[in-house]
């Protein structure tokens, strides 16, 4: 645990030192700068390749191209650059030095021969740097053109100053800078306070290294308190990690010698699932996760890159206090409809039926004497017959009367 949490420090120191360290690696090649083999060659005590590091991490090793019948010792060292009449050349400052044997059987079929570099010091992108070497009894070779525009060949066979040499612009060479990168994410970009939500934390850990890479580490390093995780799952491209070993102990502890390095780097991917409960008072605030990821190199030397990755904590919605039901709206009585007016009904006048008079025997004219008869009896007929006409008459008068009243 002690180790661990220094190579978290040291990663922030290595990050500080070489800008974007820790950001995503799209590839696990730590190939870097390289300049191709060729039939020009040249010898001596002093040669020099210069480059310009593209990226930033641990140079661990280089290749030169070489050549040499039987066995010889080549003397390496980096250092960096200064200017020298408009020339980028050695500065003498030495980074790094080491020994290397060399065997070969001819002195002109060149061959790769990689240099492993001790304690790894560490290069920043678009930085100048020498590859000084003693080639003993071999034979460096290069391109007939200049192919590199990073740098170039040097010569210094009397030690007393640096020379461009005519028909090698660069030596043949490859440089190898390790890189390591964590990039880390919540599966949701909010949770609510003051409730249980599931939430998974992916971590994936890219590592570009070659031979040098002694065994990877891997670390959650920081979670928040509100979240527990409950499961994970681990998987790489190099099947490096062995399935037993992919425990939340592991990965919270850090994996550190269970994880075999690979000559051609690793993607490892970790999914850790779980639950988040933060308290209502957490509301406002950032749930931070951390994770490390490193390299170990069997001098104890370590090449680390963090990552980070936060999940906002908002406030729960506020209930909304109970709407009472609506209240009707009272309804507006209709004005009262008018009974239409009682007309009383027309009575028409009861006209008195005309009574039909009686019928008037009319008058019986007396006979007409053709002889001789008794006066006595024709003068009671005619006394007779004459009220009768009066009544009749005085009759027809009332009746008259009676109607012209009711008809007025």
């Amino acid at each position: 645990m002690k180790r661990r949490a220094l190579a978290i420090c040291a990663s922030l120191l290595l990050v500080a030192l070489v800008p974007g360290s820790t950001l995503a690696i799209t590839s696990t090649s730590n190939l870097d700068q390289s300049a191709a083999t060729g039939s020009t060659s040249t010898g001596g005590h002093f040669l020099a390749q210069t480059f310009t590091a593209g990226r930033g991490g641990l140079l661990t090793g280089f290749d030169l191209s070489l050549a040499v019948n039987g066995m010889t010792s080549v003397t390496v060292a980096l250092q960096g650059v200064h200017n020298i009449g408009g020339n980028m050349v050695p500065d003498g400052i030495v980074k790094a030095t080491w020994s290397e044997f060399v065997t070969g059987g001819s002195s002109s079929t060149p061959s790769w021969v990689h240099f492993s570099v001790p304690s790894e010091p560490v290069v920043a992108p678009g930085t100048m740097y020498s590859i000084v070497f003693d080639s003993g009894a071999a034979a460096a070779f290069g391109p007939p053109g200049d192919l590199y525009a990073g740098g170039a060949a040097w010569s210094n066979p009397q030690g007393v100053g640096w020379i461009g040499i005519a028909n090698l612009s660069d030596f043949g060479f490859r440089t190898y800078v390790d890189d390591v990168g964590t990039v880390l994410q919540w599966d949701k970009p909010q949770i609510t306070a003051g409730t249980s939500t599931s939430l998974t934390l992916t971590a994936t850990m890219t590592y570009a290294n070659g031979v040098e890479a002694n065994h990877y580490g891997a670390l959650l390093g920081l979670v928040p308190t509100w979240f527990t995780p409950t499961g994970i799952t681990c998987s790489d491209t190099a099947s490096k990690i062995v399935p037993a070993d992919c425990t939340l102990l592991n990965f919270g502890n850090g994996f550190g010698s269970l994880i075999p390095a690979s000559a051609t780097g690793d993607i490892m991917t970790f999914t850790v699932t779980g639950t988040a409960g933060p308290a209502p008072s957490a509301a406002g605030t950032s749930g931070l996760a951390g994770a490390d990821a490193c390299i170990d190199y069997p001098d104890e030397s370590m090449l680390c890159g963090d990552g980070t990755a936060s999940v906002d904590v908002i406030a729960a919605a506020a209930t909304p206090a109970p709407t009472a039901p609506p209240t009707d709206a009272p309804r507006t009585a209709a004005p009262p409809t008018a009974a239409p007016p009682t007309v009383a009904p027309t009575v028409a006048p009861t006209v008195a039926p005309t009574p039909t008079p009686s019928p008037t025997k009319a008058a019986t004219p007396p006979p007409t004497s053709t002889g001789v008869g008794s006066s006595s009896d024709e003068s009671g007929s005619t006394i007779w017959f004459l009220p009768v006409v009066l009544i009749a008459l005085f009759g027809l008068l009332i009746l008259d009367i009676r109607r012209r009243r009711l008809a007025s």
